[in-house]
């Protein structure tokens, strides 16, 4: 279950309060989850959510990850930084998540032959709903601690 929003409104233990995740950290959670096309049960307490869980669960784009993606797959863990993908289905597509693990903020990079991507790529940020450039070979983004980026790469 998602442990997002307001976790504890009158339980046997402890006050009420929010999940104790930093932004970043429900970012990351949501998008390994969407990536993995996990359930998306929600723990929290859905009529009490803050603007940071509407825009998590709102957001149609990653959504699609979860209910279109196939085939998940980790394709490195190294030096606090990993990298997840998965296909879109029924296209030449790739979602991508790029995770820090670390302490520090830190870039992120993602090779396209890795994904035996080749030519012009298009990079949608899809948690920002925008694109993000058209890129060769490879591209790479700052990480916050903790946090994540999930995208979608198509050859044009």
């Amino acid at each position: 279950m998602l442990q997002i929003g307001k976790l504890s409104k009158r339980g046997p233990v402890g006050k009420e309060r929010y999940s104790r995740f930093t932004d970043d950290e429900l970012y990351t959670h949501i998008t390994f989850w969407c990536l993995y096309r996990s359930p998306l049960m929600i723990g929290g307490n859905l009529p009490e959510n803050r603007e940071i869980e509407r825009k998590l669960f709102t957001n149609g784009e990653v959504l699609a990850v979860n209910q279109h993606g196939e085939g998940p797959r980790q394709l490195y863990n190294k030096d606090n930084a990993m990298v997840w993908y998965s296909h879109k289905a029924g296209s030449n597509a790739v979602y991508v998540g790029l995770f820090n693990l670390g302490e520090e903020p830190q870039n992120i990079t993602i090779n396209f032959s890795d994904l035996g991507l080749k030519g012009n790529i298009v990079v949608r940020d899809l948690w920002k709903q925008k694109d993000a450039g058209n890129f060769n070979t490879s591209y790479q983004q700052k990480i916050n601690k903790h946090g994540a980026a999930l995208l979608m790469l198509s050859a044009r």
